[in-house]
């Protein structure tokens, strides 16, 4: 097939090139080694149970043979749940969204159906509490892929293999100031990896400032990603307590100069300190 002149058009690939043959070349090993372990692990349990020896090694054989098939699909398929692991927000909101506009067109009339999706619609952007929500959860969307990216470019930038060093990102949920974003390390990279490199990540982020920091002390591998995109601090909190003080009077000045005396202090009572001596220096 050919679009738009003599260029034939080429197949979008899910995962690329180098990282399939990376992970082809693990499946290759898991399924021997982890076939010979579940094979031998598998032979000495059913001859300790009682099987014969020659029955208990072709079962373990088939066991075997059945489990390192299994580790090498799940190795060869681990680049592809990540990359649905990724996009599995998405997916599952494309698949809540809909699934009930499904289920709404088949048991109700089209008015109906689009009344309800009009005014689920105006609440969602005309009510503002709902909206903010809606938005910062968006954004948490956003920097998830935003992060991916740039962990890649550092990658890139070290110079090592991105099919095993490439983090996982776990979570994120909005805050007050932007996002929080939890990242698990794999092999190859560490925080001392992302030193200096704050900066690069609030301008892939589109953020004003990044922090990178643990997240837990027992595990390396797991930091935290604060993302600030504006100052809760700044807006302008109306405090109720002026309300409270507003109706009781403050202290007066003296208004008349022959007053005065009474706002001075009395220090007659006060002993004055005895003169300090000077040392006299030796001549």
């Amino acid at each position: 097939m050919k679009l738009f002149g003599k260029r034939p058009a080429t197949a979008i690939a899910l995962v690329d090139a180098p990282v399939s043959r990376t992970y082809a070349q693990k499946a290759r090993v898991a399924l021997f080694t982890g076939g010979a372990v579940s094979a031998a692990v598998s032979t000495i349990v059913l001859f300790l149970a009682g099987l014969p020896l020659w029955g208990a090694v072709p079962v373990g054989l088939l066991i075997g043979a059945a489990l390192g098939m299994a580790l090498a699909v799940l190795v060869t398929a681990w680049p592809v749940l990540r990359v649905l692991w990724w996009w599995s927000i998405e997916i599952t909101t494309a698949l809540g969204v809909a699934v009930p506009l499904t289920w709404l067109a088949h048991v109700t009339s089209s008015w109906v159906s689009l009344v309800l999706v009009l005014l689920v619609a105006g609440v969602v952007g005309g009510v503002r509490r709902v909206r903010r929500r809606v938005v910062a959860w968006a954004w948490c969307v956003i920097v998830r892929h935003r992060l991916r990216l740039c962990f890649s470019q550092v990658v890139r930038a070290a110079g090592r293999s991105q099919a095993g060093s490439l983090p996982l990102i776990l979570w994120a949920r909005p805050t007050p100031a932007g996002e929080r974003v939890w990242v698990w390390l794999r092999p190859g990279l560490d925080l001392t990896a992302l030193d200096g490199k704050a900066g690069q990540v609030a301008v892939a982020c589109w953020a004003s400032e990044v922090r990178v920091v643990r997240a837990s002390s027992r595990f390396a591998a797991l930091i935290r990603v604060d993302l600030s995109r504006r100052d809760p601090l700044a807006a302008e909190v109306v405090s109720p307590l002026a309300a409270l003080f507003a109706d009781m009077p403050g202290p007066t000045a003296p208004a008349e100069s022959g007053h005065a005396e009474a706002w001075a202090l009395d220090l007659e009572d006060v002993a004055a300190p005895p003169p300090v001596e000077q040392p006299r220096g030796r001549r």
